[in-house]
């Protein structure tokens, strides 16, 4: 998978390769998990001091700090709010691996949710819970419990992703996003058999 990440510059840098030596703690592991889940949801007022921990936690580059908030938050509604009519990328497994929303797969992630003994609140959280955000988190909070089972498990939730960040790829100018869902990637792997 090749993930292009545009430099404000104009140039162009392969993520995928530079987020792939990632050599992180188990901790730190974790936080980034937690950066990467908030940076895709909706972004808020501090989603630049978000990228920037990340980048710092990470070693890696976003260059996307200098969108403004505003930007991004219409590029977030165009491409990912089911209410827009114009939607590009969907960040929900169930759309992906069912074809459509709110599909069996959302059925089987709240059953693996409730028998690693967790309760997934969609009210609380303001998206279900096969939401991209939502998934990420879960596997921090996985992680954070030392549940590498529960994860190596998991992560065939996430067999959409490749096919997400392409699609996400063409229809984003920011890279923002992809910059999050690479590094997520990336760790979720790192985590086979060593947490």
């Amino acid at each position: 998978m090749e993930v292009w990440l545009t430099i404000l510059d104009g140039q162009k840098e392969d993520l995928s390769k530079a987020t792939s030596n990632l050599d992180l703690s188990s901790n730190d592991k974790i936080s980034a998990l937690f950066l990467c889940a908030d940076i895709l949801d909706y972004p808020n007022n501090d989603y630049k001091e978000k990228i920037k921990e990340l980048e710092d936690l990470t070693n890696t580059k976003c260059n996307s700090q200098e969108v403004a908030l505003d930007d991004l938050q219409a590029e977030y509604i165009q491409i990912f709010s089911i209410n827009s009519t114009k939607l590009k990328c969907v960040p929900y497994a169930s759309w992906w691996i069912d074809g459509k929303m709110s599909g069996k797969t959302l059925s089987k992630i709240l059953d693996f949710y409730n028998r690693c003994g967790y309760k997934f609140d969609a009210n609380s959280m303001k998206k279900p819970a096969d939401n991209l955000s939502s998934m990420v988190s879960f596997i921090a909070i996985l992680a954070e419990d030392g549940k590498e089972e529960e994860i190596k498990e998991f992560a065939k939730f996430l067999t959409w992703t490749d096919d997400f960040a392409s699609s996400l790829k063409s229809a984003t100018r920011t890279k923002t996003f992809n910059y999050a869902i690479e590094v997520s990637k990336q760790i979720i792997s790192s985590f086979k058999g060593k947490l």
